[in-house]
Formats: structure tokens, sequence, C-alpha cells
């Protein structure tokens, strides 16, 4: 019985994956007719199967740059990098799509090592960190295991030399997953926004932002937002004004 079942959802899982494939096609085709509405709702509908691909995110950031709606295509550009942060064009794309956009905020300059850290961090996804992380650990410790029962006279320095690099990619994997995984942020999507100084409406006005930004979520308290900008302004909004990348 648990056969069958394992076989049932074997078969409708395939099925859903393959309408959803002949989804996405159908999608680009109207996309590369410059239908660009109707590519946005077959694009929506494919997410809301509970689908997500880097793919997926890019085509439907095209789209909405190709409707002017800067928003919505910062927002994907933005998911797409998410799944894959060297994405050579969804980048290049985000930088063109953020010249459309009213706020232009400069990044708080990184010290060199660290932006030569952040540099190497992202050479590889989380995930290839993480494989290689466990080789490296499982590898160094079966070496220490041969060289105790002396199967082989393996010299101490190359178990050592293993070990510290399990223990920086680690590290690296690590840093990664809380940088892009666990870092919650959202783009602004209304119009105009005034950051409070603190989570009410009658809280003193700090500054302005406008629909496209990105903002980094620090806290939140009810429906208020503790947010941060690339420049390292801090404020509250309500978490109407924007949606979660």
């Amino acid at each position: 019985m648990k056969k069958l079942a394992t076989i049932i959802l074997y078969v409708i899982s395939t099925t859903s994956l393959l309408a959803s494939e002949t989804l996405f096609e159908k999608a680009n085709d109207y996309y590369a007719a410059e239908k660009y509405e109707d590519a946005i709702i077959i694009y929506d509908s494919i997410q809301q199967n509970g689908l997500q691909s880097k793919e997926l995110y890019y085509n439907i950031g095209n789209t909405y740059y190709k409707l002017n709606d800067w928003s919505n295509a910062i927002l994907y550009y933005e998911k797409t990098l998410k799944l894959d942060a060297n994405n050579e064009d969804a980048l290049y794309n985000l930088k063109l799509v953020q010249l459309k956009i009213v706020d232009k905020i400069d990044t708080i300059p990184s010290l060199f090592f660290k932006k030569w850290f952040n540099t190497i961090i992202l050479l590889l996804p989380f995930d290839s960190w993480a494989i290689i992380s466990l080789i490296l650990f499982w590898l160094s410790f079966i070496l220490y295991f041969i060289r105790k029962v002396k199967i082989l006279n393996l010299p101490i320095k190359i178990i050592i030399s293993l070990f510290v690099f399990f223990v920086i990619t680690f590290a690296f994997a690590n840093k990664q997953f809380n940088q892009i995984e666990m870092q919650k942020s959202a783009i602004i999507f209304s119009s105009s926004v005034v950051a409070k100084s603190a989570p009410t409406l009658n809280a003193n006005d700090l500054f302005t932002i406008h629909s496209g930004t990105k903002i980094i979520i620090n806290d939140n308290i009810g429906e208020w937002l503790h947010i941060q900008l690339a420049n390292g302004n801090k404020g509250w909004i309500l978490m109407s004004h924007c949606k979660n990348i």
C-alpha cells in the first residue's frame, strides 16, 4: 500500500513538473511575441504551483522590465540572485533597472579584507561550500583513523591541513548562509515612504525612500519593520509598503 502511494505521489509530481515546463515555454513564447501581460499571467500561475527557479525569476524580472514596472523587475532580479549570487545577466539587468528609480543610495564602503573575503565566499553557492566542507571533514577523519591504527604512515601535517581547510570552507558556507539565506530583505512598492524614528505614526520623520529601493529588515513589531538601507540609515516603516525578496 505504501509503495502504491509513493508511485501515485511520484506520478502526480512528475505530471505537475511537466505541466509547469509546458507553461514556462508558453510564457516564454508570449514574451518573445512581446505579449508581456500574457507572459506574466502564466509565470505567476507557475509560482502559485509552488515552483521556483532562477530561470523563472529572471524571466519574470525581464518581463516586468519590459512593462516598465521597476519595483517588480528589481524584486525578481533580487530573487534570482538569492538563488544564484553570481548570475551575471541578473546582476547586469539589476544595475540597469536601478538607474530608473528615484533613490540612488550609495553603499557603505567595505574594508579591503572584508570585500576580498566576501568575493571569495560568493565564488561558489552555499550548497557547494557545504559539500566541500563535509568531504574535507570526513577525509581528514578517515586519514586520522588510518594513521592511528598504523595502516599507513601518513604525515600529521596532511591531516592538519585538511582539517584547517574544512574549518575554512565550513566558515564560508556558514557566512554565505547567514548573508543570503537568513538575511531578510525587501523591495519598497509604495511611491513614497517616510521612515520613522519609532514604530508609530506619531514618531519623528527620519528620511524618505521611494518605490524600487531595497531594504534590509532587522526586526519587526506588529505591522512595523525596523529597516536599514545600504548607506546605513535606519528607521521604521509599515510592512504594507514593501514585498519580501
